[in-house]
């Protein structure tokens, strides 16, 4: 069954409240990789609204842009979302699905991510990517019914 917008939008939401629940109980590395599928999902959302297209890819800045994500934004936060969408796609690959924690680490140190931030780097690296993706789901949800 294809996905429509409409599911693609709600798997976005419960993928959220899933990465924050496995991030309170400390399972970092699957709330990174959720966050991360929860953006590429509402973006897919927008994309579906757009047009019947699906494009394979998973880069999220360019899935942004191609499904028009950058209109809902106010042109004031622009540069702010550039920045979310480009730390989000740094930081998140779909082939990081095949990774162990320690490849997925080692990704993280050569991309200097959180590099030097104390604390807990899992943590710290799943909070990052927890907040892009509330930003842009946030944002997203606020705009949905007005377009």
């Amino acid at each position: 069954m294809p996905s429509t917008e409409e599911s693609y939008r709600v798997a976005a939401k419960e993928h959220l409240e899933r990465a924050q629940n496995l991030f309170n109980t400390e399972s970092y590395y699957l709330a990174h990789y959720l966050g991360g599928l929860a953006i590429e999902c509402h973006l897919r959302a927008w994309l579906r609204r757009r047009t019947d297209k699906f494009d394979s890819r998973h880069d999220l800045d360019r899935l942004a842009k191609e499904s028009g994500f950058y209109a809902v934004i106010p042109y004031s936060q622009n540069q702010e979302f550039g920045s979310t969408f480009g730390t989000a796609n740094e930081r998140w690959r779909s082939n990081h699905r095949y990774y162990s924690e320690r490849q997925l680490l080692d990704y993280m140190n050569n991309i200097r991510a959180e590099f030097n931030v104390s604390g807990n780097r899992w943590k710290n690296l799943a909070r990052t990517l927890l907040n892009c993706a509330r930003k842009v789901i946030n944002q997203g949800e606020a705009k949905w019914n007005k377009q």
